[in-house]
């Protein structure tokens, strides 16, 4: 149930919990890029997406372990440079380990020309799959996005020497290892807008994300990635990082999706 209140929308979830939107979320973030087939990216994605194409024939595929500090709650900031208004408290939840394979995609026009597509499309990351630690999690993302969310064991650590990520099955072991590094030099603050894409109920959905923070980007050096086979046939993707980015402290403010027509 979505209800306004003042310049944020609350939401109501099925579990009962509550949420305001532009959801406010802090977390530490590791991920690499990893160059695929582009025909096989095709596949999986809707027919208003197209690859993004790094080269003829070839696409690409992140793959980003999350683990989040604070879902909501705290300060019921309106936007991205509200933080110092005084706010009532805003609902939120738990925090959680999430796992996120995104497939770069162009929204308008199906060329393979990497410059063309750059010049006349608009250009995000289409959700594929995206595992989580808890219930509410799974909720939160599949009720208002249409994120392809689901519970998995999984546990997502940023430690003194970067962020792991393991996904596993419990029939078949490990589904999912990632690692990236810390960087050795600091990095300055960030603040840029990315747009994520998923489906709901058959409509493609266009999320806008506000992210600020120190987030190290480079070229994958250090950074290791071991998959199922299953997953990388699926994405005709290889494993060895051709960039790969982190963050320990993040914070990024999600908005409501909004249906997109081809």
């Amino acid at each position: 149930m979505h209800r306004g209140t003042g310049d944020r929308t609350r939401v109501t979830l099925s579990t009962g919990h509550e949420i305001a939107l532009p959801l406010d979320l802090e977390f530490a973030v590791g991920g690499v890029t990893v160059p695929a087939r582009r025909a096989r990216l095709e596949s999986v994605l809707p027919d208003e997406l197209s690859a993004l194409a790094i080269a003829p024939g070839i696409g690409c595929v992140t793959f980003v372990g999350i683990q989040y500090h604070r879902v909501g709650g705290g300060r019921d900031a309106t936007s991205p440079d509200a933080d110092s208004a005084a706010g009532s408290a805003a609902a939120g939840l738990e925090p959680y380990d999430e796992f996120a394979v995104i497939v770069p995609a162009v929204r308008g026009g199906r060329t393979d020309r990497p410059v063309a597509q750059l010049l006349d499309g608009e250009i995000g990351g289409y959700v594929h799959w995206l595992p989580v630690t808890t219930d509410p999690s799974v909720a939160l993302g599949r009720e208002i996005w249409g994120y392809p969310k689901e519970r998995a064991d999984m546990t997502v650590t940023d430690g003194p020497r970067g962020l792991r990520t393991v996904v596993r099955n419990g029939e078949t072991g490990e589904t999912v290892r990632l690692e990236v590094p810390r960087p050795r030099t600091r990095i300055g603050d960030s603040d840029r807008t990315l747009w994520s894409y998923t489906t709901m109920d058959g409509d493609l959905v266009r999320t806008r994300a506000r992210i600020r923070g120190e987030i190290a980007v480079g070229t994958g050096l250090g950074a290791t990635l071991e998959i199922d086979p299953d997953l990388r046939a699926t994405l005709g993707c290889r494993t060895r990082p051709i960039a790969s980015l982190y963050g320990s402290r993040v914070r990024a403010w999600l908005s409501d999706g909004e249906r997109v027509g081809s």
